[in-house]
């Protein structure tokens, strides 16, 4: 990172551990319990072919957290309540999609010991999440931006799935990336869109609509950079604009910069409002994770306060 702003973003912004995400953060809400990804086997072939089944943890499994360094520490009060109202308005959600060629790599490994590539799951996972999200609501719109050096926006909002599922079946090609400044995204999306305004109290007047940037990173060598913090300051100060990241990578180790990429994206979320999850080599927990994006984040509880469990259902006898 360069310059004075750089180094400021990633200790001005930093979470304290107690609210760093969580690995196995899990949630019990969505937007429609029962519109989710449809239910399917291990994978086994190519995932194109394939049906989802989403196992959710147990909530007796022991979460377990990505060992990170010591970094500055705000004191922010993360206990308060969403003062907006929780309702389900139309989401302006923009897909980041890294093209990486570390996306190419066979992380992900089935049971049946067949290989699959970050990008070859990713794209499917996300055909799924489009798919539901318009099925909830069809006035949700998706906007496609690229991320290679710096980020591209590459197809305007549209509520047609469609549109969405066709370019990403089409998204096959990676490209070498030693770097990427994470200042671009926060820049193109401030350009490309309007945030949205309130007249009236805000703890009663929903907003006519929300954004929400969904950034999927798949990188465990290329550090993100900060290069300038004036736009990541606007988009941050509004109510009405999230950010949720996936973060897919290979296991941690010493040859690698998993560890400090997460603590990275974590500092991006200053208002402990982002839903942040990774996934390596488990291919299930990959469409786990992406079900949950599904709930409105104005709706969802806060990442750490969230439980996600089968409902038992009727008496327990025959």
């Amino acid at each position: 990172m360069e310059g004075e702003d750089a180094d400021e973003v990633m200790h001005m912004v930093s979470l304290p551990q107690e609210h760093r995400k969580d690995i196995k953060s899990t949630i019990k809400c969505s937007e429609d319990k029962n519109e989710i990804f449809p239910n399917s086997q291990e994978l086994t072939q190519d995932p194109n072919e394939l049906e989802v089944e989403i196992i959710p943890p147990t909530p007796t499994e022991s979460n377990k957290q990505m060992e990170s360094k010591e970094l500055n520490i705000i004191d922010t009060d993360y206990s308060e309540e969403n003062i907006l109202p929780r309702v389900n308005c139309t989401e302006k959600i923009i897909i980041c999609l890294d093209l990486s060629s570390e996306m190419d790599k066979p992380i992900f490994r089935a049971r049946a010991g067949d290989k699959f590539s970050p990008l070859q799951l990713i794209k499917r996972a996300l055909s799924f999440f489009v798919q539901s999200k318009h099925k909830l609501d069809r006035d949700h719109q998706f906007a496609l931006v690229l991320l290679h050096e710096t980020a591209l926006w590459m197809l305007d909002f549209t509520n047609d799935p469609k549109e969405i599922t066709n370019w990403l079946d089409d998204l096959n090609n990676t490209f070498e990336c030693e770097k990427f400044d994470v200042s671009s995204l926060y820049e193109l999306i401030l350009k490309k869109i309007d945030l949205p305004h309130v007249e009236g109290d805000q703890t009663i007047c929903p907003p006519p609509f929300t954004v929400r940037a969904l950034m999927i990173y798949g990188r465990s060598h290329c550090a993100m950079e900060f290069t300038k913090l004036d736009d990541f300051k606007i988009l941050d100060s509004s109510p009405y604009f999230f950010l949720d990241v996936f973060y897919i990578h290979e296991m941690p180790a010493e040859d690698n910069k998993c560890e400090e990429i997460y603590n990275s994206i974590c500092d991006l979320d200053t208002k402990g409002q982002s839903y942040i999850f990774e996934a390596s080599k488990n291919p299930t927990k990959l469409y786990d994770y992406m079900a949950q994006l599904l709930a409105h984040p104005l709706q969802r509880p806060l990442q750490n306060d969230s439980t996600y469990r089968i409902q038992q259902g009727g008496t327990g006898e025959d």
